[in-house]
């Protein structure tokens, strides 16, 4: 993540001097973040189910997103696997709301990662880049999640109205004010807002079968979980206690029973003697004789244990000014009589004062790791470790992460939220070789994914990063891990279907698998198929904001865009005209002045010379693109995609634009369909791509 006042060229320590860099190598100084040299780095979608709706076939909603980073040096034999919690996603692991790379400090998914660990991080169902929607789960939360729940839970519970406890007034380690207006909560704020089923047995039942199917993918492992995600670790253990290495509970949702029937956990659990329904478990209530304790719930002896936990070590961290004080003593007790080898870290006891609920994202997060990362050691101590296998997905990295763009506070009677937050992930080579960065930017109902291959190869982020390119990828608002909240963004248009999509990939023959239903990769792709606002003219609007800010972050770069998503570096081009210095257009927009696009290419007007109040007047033609004027753009099209670039070329020379029509077929490249960034030979027609941008990117 960064602040606005961080630079990401200073991140990488290059200084762009005009066409004059050719080769900039990073060298690791107290200024940098540790390189970080990557044997694999890709993701997987487990628990694929299709489900038939009356117009067509779709993914149910049940899918679990995991991403991942294996570190060329494997030094720990158990992977970590990292369970977000609430309304968040993965990224609530994956770095700090200030930037923090400048002092080497990156979140926990990336410090475990130097550390020599593999890394899995999750987006349960329905959260973050699992995507949500009405058609499969029912209506939308009431009310999006808001900046004021936000400061009162996790950022600023000390300025809070009314506190959640004394203990709020001892937070001290948020790395900004906390408060809306403060740069860092507008990092924080965009992730929020997954949902799921309002069902909580039959969420963590889904959980378990996810769970479990991961630890059948990736074997033996570290359970890390955070807050409401907190059971997950719990019940990874039901679902493979063969597997489970070690549970590290990071102030999980607790106290037990109420809504965790099963004690900790709303879904049933083995119990000796056993129980068929939760029920059966007995409970008396416990007063604490501790000050800020809250009474909590125990079995009634003789108690049951929890048969498949006993033997795996567990853990739960709770910090000094968290909302889980009171009640993570009740959660630690239970575990205890119910026959688990569990203890308790808090931090106050180490040493380590001023946190809150986000202890992982604040300014001592390295600090707050390092007890766990002592305790780890102690479970793991003497088991063998397995070297990792380098992938053509390997990199060597001077620095990775992500931020926010184009974030937006919108007033609502129910508080202040979220709007036209765009989310960035970025790969940083440790050898720069080329001047210009390059913005990848997905199309219609899809992610930044595209561009990350399928199945564990290399796409074509990998390609740019292993020749040297600085990689910005883009998720657009409303998609990816950018939330969707009609409040923010309107009316959703429907789920997207297999039917919709699967034409695109059957027309060629380099599609790696049928193209059709029932083809896994199919099923991997659609998966993360993300509906899109229906107001498109809203979401034009946002892109260009968005687009231009991140421009502003980084410095000049190349666009190039795909599909549905191809106004966008039209859209930012004429925001910042002289910070775009290529676009590349892979069969991306429709035709010239056809359906939405009534300025032409975009839904929303663009700068003409002469200036045009009303579509209407560019019929006569004579109206040049005054912003895209001197900014080479090249369209590129698969030989049987059936997209052709003529049209969209001709045009855009008719209005003032250098633009070239690249049709693969006239490189020899063959049978390419409209993902051709998927297919087989996508590595040829990157080479084209690349070749193509070195004759006319100029920096």
């Amino acid at each position: 993540m960064a602040s606005d006042k961080l630079n990401r060229r200073e991140f990488a320590g290059v200084a762009l001097a005009g066409a004059a860099l050719t080769q900039k190598v990073i060298a690791q100084s107290p200024s940098n973040p540790k390189p970080v040299d990557l044997a694999e780095w890709s993701y997987f979608w487990l628990g694929v189910e299709r489900a038939p709706l009356a117009r067509g076939t779709v993914v149910n909603g049940k899918q679990m997103y995991v991403e991942y980073w294996i570190p060329t040096q494997v030094r720990h034999p158990y992977s970590i696997v990292m369970v977000h919690g609430g309304g968040g996603q993965g990224t609530d692991w994956m770095g700090r709301p200030d930037g923090a790379p400048l002092d080497d400090k990156r979140g926990w998914a990336m410090q475990f990662l130097e550390e020599g660990f593999r890394v899995y991080v999750v987006d349960r169902p329905g959260h973050g880049r699992s995507p949500f929607h009405p058609d499969l789960m029912g209506p939308f939360p009431q009310q999006a999640t808001t900046y004021e729940q936000v400061a009162r839970q996790f950022t600023a519970p000390e300025k809070a109205e009314k506190p959640y406890g004394p203990q709020a007034m001892k937070h001290a380690q948020w790395p900004g004010t906390g408060v809306a207006g403060d740069p860092t909560v507008d990092q924080v704020a965009p992730g929020q807002g997954g949902s799921f089923l309002n069902d909580l047995e039959a969420t963590h039942e889904i959980w378990k079968l996810r769970l479990g199917e991961l630890l059948d993918k990736i074997g033996p492992a570290m359970i890390m979980s955070h807050s409401m995600g907190g059971p997950s670790a719990w019940i990874a253990a039901e679902a493979r206690p063969n597997l489970v290495k070690g549970m590290i509970g990071v102030e999980p949702a607790g106290p037990p029973f109420g809504a965790l029937k099963y004690g900790v956990t709303a879904c049933k659990m083995t119990y000796d003697p056993p129980v068929t329904d939760a029920s059966e478990l007995k409970t008396v209530k416990v007063t604490p004789s501790q000050a800020n304790a809250d009474a909590y719930f125990l079995q009634a002896e003789p108690a049951r244990k929890l048969k498949n936990l006993q033997n795996i070590p567990a853990v739960i961290v709770t910090s000094e000014a968290s909302y889980h004080v009171p009640y993570d003593g009740g959660t630690l007790a239970f575990l205890k009589q119910a026959g688990v080898s569990i203890e308790q870290i808090y931090l106050p006891d180490k040493g380590i004062n001023g946190n809150a609920h986000f202890m992982m994202m604040e300014k001592n997060n390295r600090e707050v790791l390092q007890p766990i990362l002592n305790w780890i050691a102690k479970v793991e101590k003497g088991a063998a470790i397995t070297p990792a296998k380098s992938t053509e997905t390997a990199m060597n990295l001077a620095d990775l992460g992500h931020f926010w763009t184009g974030v937006e506070r919108k007033k609502m009677p129910y508080g202040t939220i979220v709007t036209g937050q765009m989310y960035v992930q970025y790969l940083i080579p440790r050898q720069v070789r080329h001047p210009l960065p390059i913005v990848l930017v997905h199309g219609g109902g899809g992610s930044m994914l595209h561009y990350m291959g399928v199945n564990g190869m290399a796409g074509w982020a990998h390609y740019y990063a292993q020749e040297g390119y600085r990689v910005y990828l883009v998720d657009r608002p409303g998609h990816g891990r950018a939330p969707y909240h009609p409040d923010a963004l309107g009316a959703i248009t429907p789920h997207p279907t297999y039917e919709s999509v699967t034409v695109d990939f059957k027309r060629g023959t380099q599609w790696p698998g049928t193209g059709d239903i029932g083809d896994p990769i199919v099923d991997q792709i659609q998966a993360g198929q993300n509906a899109a606002p229906r107001d498109n003219a809203m979401a034009h609007r946002m892109w260009a904001k968005a687009g231009a800010e991140l421009l502003d972050k980084i410095g000049p770069a190349i666009i190039q865009v795909h599909s549905a998503g191809g106004p966008f570096g039209y859209l930012v081009a004429n925001e910042r005209p002289k910070q775009v210095k290529a676009i590349v257009n892979v069969e991306g927009g429709g035709e010239p002045f056809q359906g939405a696009n009534v300025w032409g290419l975009t839904d929303v007007p663009l700068a003409f010379d002469p200036p045009v109040n009303d579509p209407k007047e560019l019929a006569g033609g004579g109206h040049k693109l005054k912003n895209l004027a001197g900014i080479p753009i090249v369209y590129i099209s698969g030989e049987r995609s059936g997209r052709d670039g003529a049209g969209h070329v001709e045009y855009l020379k008719q209005a003032g634009c250098t633009a070239e029509n690249l049709p693969l077929k006239s490189k020899g490249v063959l049978g390419n369909g409209h993902f051709m960034m998927l297919e087989k030979n996508r590595k040829q027609v990157f080479d084209v791509i690349k070749g193509w941008l070195d004759q006319n990117a100029k920096a």
